[in-house]
């Protein structure tokens, strides 16, 4: 009975956390623009709701998934980005599949950080990202592990589908297990455990359960049953990626490691200390796992940044491993941990403040000098208490000390990226994931255009747009909604649409026809342009020099109010 209330506690409290996920990752997901990358796998979900033939490019499960939703609900952002929101609150079950490995209170605490930790939520929150097949290969490994075969076989089938990460991972764990078999032995006993008692019947419910996955969404839910055809592109993707020319500068991923996993390296790194110290199999393996694809990421070339999930999720269960097995209530002194807590916030509060002091814009040299010795005389001043309270009271004080206050810290920063970087703010998300993306504002372009038709709603002839050179996927996914759209390289001769978009520069051919109003389409920041300064100004702030690209919207005169043609 008691075993049975502990259970039912432990899923009380992950429900709990998966509540938590959705949240971060749904509320507010459908204000932004789609980027072009979005946009690109968007458009060939909407093209299978039509019915229109389109080309899958890897991602068969979010276009065979988001697809139907399409059909039957809305063509909006919200809907575009669900899938990859929902599928990535998803992660908080998996700590729990091995909680006989790492323990149950530290899977529960995993689930919490992965709830809330700002790389697994600004992933979940990009089509195109590899959040879908990261969960689902981890999925299927859990419930194969738990003998669930039938659901094992399905997120298999998904994550096979999702892209060039799967495979990513693939090698990833297949390098981990293979070398931590030659090391520690670990690999016969954890597969040992996978394998145990398998039948034929457990084969078939698997394979089957697989092979239906694969033909239903690979197909788009039957809406689209040539797609069948690339389900294995991401494998292709995958080898090309080998030989291509790098889609991010060396070490952005380790740039983005240390900004949005901050909690995760410094725990992490702390577990895998502990972990080789006292020689844990377990740690090591996470070690091991952590290390090998933060060293793939960094050398392979057709990689993202994204990848870093697959080093900051074992790195978190690290983390928490570390919070669970070495920090301990205190019997006595408590109030030497408050007071130790609260100095190391306050400092903590001091050096943010600092920070931000010194990337102000206008400081001079003997300002910012002032600002880093004040910085390096706190961060001093605290291993200095940290020392005395180890020396002076014990080492377990000092230690649950430390790990309160940073853990709080952390916490609340990672709470703050979190908001801040991904549309939940206020601020516009500027962020590291994909450096050749922008943020696209396309609101006064749909307004614009949506009061022109409100105008000319009784007219005769529909009102038609010509987007000219000017073609991209964020366009075409901003002006989805219109029926009269065509995009060419130039507007053709003796044409005139209702109305017209072009770049800056560009002018109709009878200008006198048209009013234009220039707006702003797309805010890009030149990362390879940054300096050490500009780069930590960012961090702190999240704002970050960018350059807009501007285009026309030229609206035909007759169509203006008091010009419309009224039947």
């Amino acid at each position: 009975m008691e075993n049975e209330n502990k259970a039912t506690k432990h899923w009380v409290i992950t429900i709990g956390a998966f509540v938590i996920a959705l949240a971060f990752r749904l509320i507010r997901l459908g204000v932004l623009t789609l980027t072009n990358q979005e946009a690109q796998y968007a458009l060939q979900a909407l093209a299978v709701a039509r019915g229109e033939q389109t080309v899958f490019s890897g991602y068969h499960t979010y276009v065979g998934l988001t697809g139907l939703p399409f059909y039957l609900f809305s063509e909006s952002n919200f809907m575009a980005r669900f899938w990859p929101a929902f599928v990535g609150a998803l992660i908080v079950f998996i700590p729990p599949m091995f909680s006989n490995r790492i323990g149950k209170w530290p899977a529960l605490f995993t689930s919490f950080v992965l709830a809330i930790s700002p790389e697994m939520v600004g992933l979940s929150r990009i089509v195109g990202s590899p959040i879908m097949a990261f969960v689902f290969i981890l999925l299927a490994i859990g419930f194969w592990f738990n003998r669930k075969f039938i659901p094992a076989g399905i997120f298999l089938g998904l994550g096979l589908m999702s892209g060039m990460s799967f495979w990513v991972g693939v090698l990833i764990l297949g390098i981990t297990l293979l070398i931590s078999k030659r090391l520690l032995g670990f690999q016969l006993t954890f597969i040992q455990e996978m394998e145990n008692g398998l039948t034929p019947t457990m084969w078939t419910k698997f394979a089957i359960s697989l092979t239906l996955a694969l033909v239903v969404i690979g197909s788009g839910m039957f809406m689209a049953p040539s797609g069948l055809s690339g389900i294995f592109s991401g494998l292709f993707t995958f080898i090309n990626g080998f030989w291509q020319a790098r889609l991010i500068p060396w070490g952005w991923a380790l740039l983005a490691l240390l900004v949005y996993g901050t909690g995760a390296v410094v725990f992490g790194l702390w577990g895998a200390i502990r972990g080789i110290l006292i020689r844990n199999k377990v740690d090591a393996v996470l070690s091991l796992w952590a290390g090998i694809a933060l060293v793939f990421i960094f050398l392979f070339s057709g990689g993202t940044t994204g990848e870093i999930v697959w080093v900051t999720f074992p790195l978190w269960i690290l983390a928490a491993r570390v919070v669970f097995l070495a920090w301990q209530k205190p019997e006595s002194s408590k109030l030497v941990v408050v007071i130790t807590t609260v100095i190391i916030i306050v400092i903590a509060a001091f050096n943010a403040l600092a920070l931000r002091a010194f990337v102000a814009p206008g400081l001079s040299k003997s300002e910012q000098m002032n600002t880093l010795i004040a910085l390096a005389a706190s961060i001093i001043m605290m291993i200095a208490i940290i020392l005395l309270i180890n020396y002076g009271w014990s080492e377990d004080l000092a230690r649950s000390s430390l790990l309160l206050g940073i853990g709080l810290v952390l916490l609340v920063s990672m709470i703050s990226v979190s908001v801040n970087s991904t549309g939940l703010g206020s601020i516009e998300p500027l962020e590291l994931w994909y450096p050749d993306e922008g943020v696209f504002l396309s609101e006064w372009i749909q307004v614009t255009i949506d009061r022109v038709m409100v105008w000319n709603s009784r007219s005769i002839k529909p009102v038609d747009i010509i987007v000219s050179g000017m073609d991209s996927p964020g366009l075409r996914w901003a002006l989805r909604s219109y029926d009269q759209v065509v995009f060419e390289p130039f507007v053709p001769l003796q044409s005139s649409p209702g109305v017209l978009i072009t770049p800056i520069g560009e002018i109709p051919e009878n200008l006198n026809s048209y009013q234009g109003q220039s707006l702003v389409w797309e805010k890009k920041v030149s990362w390879n342009e940054l300096n050490f300064k500009d780069y930590l100004a960012w961090t702190m702030t999240r704002k970050a020099h960018t350059s807009s690209q501007e285009l026309i919207l030229w609206v035909r005169t007759d169509l203006m109010p008091g010009g419309q043609l009224i039947d």
